[in-house]
């Protein structure tokens, strides 16, 4: 667990030119551990299980929500590419770039800890 995968944003704008974790918007009848499988597919190349994912919480505001998962990644991190415009990178945890997005860091340390733990609780995080 010393390497988190993040991928350059070019959107939406407010991103563009910052780094997130994987991730995207559910497809009709879609859940958030399908879209979690299916997003990093897509952006990554990596087959993941559904059960091999941790729901590590939840970050919402009254216009929009978001749950957050994390895994424990096993097979060689050549594995990972980049499929679609936005380019993935594995990045040391230790040393995150200056230029993540702002809650990055904690959630990154934050997913660390869960999956160390299953005695960490989920956590919820709402914005005004």
């Amino acid at each position: 667990m010393d390497k988190v995968l993040l991928v350059h944003k070019l959107s939406p704008e407010w991103q563009r030119g910052k780094l997130n974790g994987l991730g995207g918007k559910l497809e009709p009848g879609e859940g958030g551990l399908d879209c979690i499988v299916r997003e990093v597919r897509e952006e990554s190349g990596l087959s993941t299980e559904k059960d091999a994912w941790v729901r590590l919480g939840n970050l919402a505001s009254d216009d929009w929500s978001v749950d957050v998962f994390a895994l424990v990644y096993t097979g060689n991190s050549n594995d990972a590419r980049s499929l679609e415009k936005e380019k993935v990178e594995w990045f040391a945890v230790q040393k995150l770039p200056a230029n993540v997005i702002d809650n990055l860091p904690w959630l990154v340390a934050f997913a660390i800890d869960k999956l160390k733990s299953e005695k960490l609780e989920t956590f919820s995080v709402r914005y005004k």
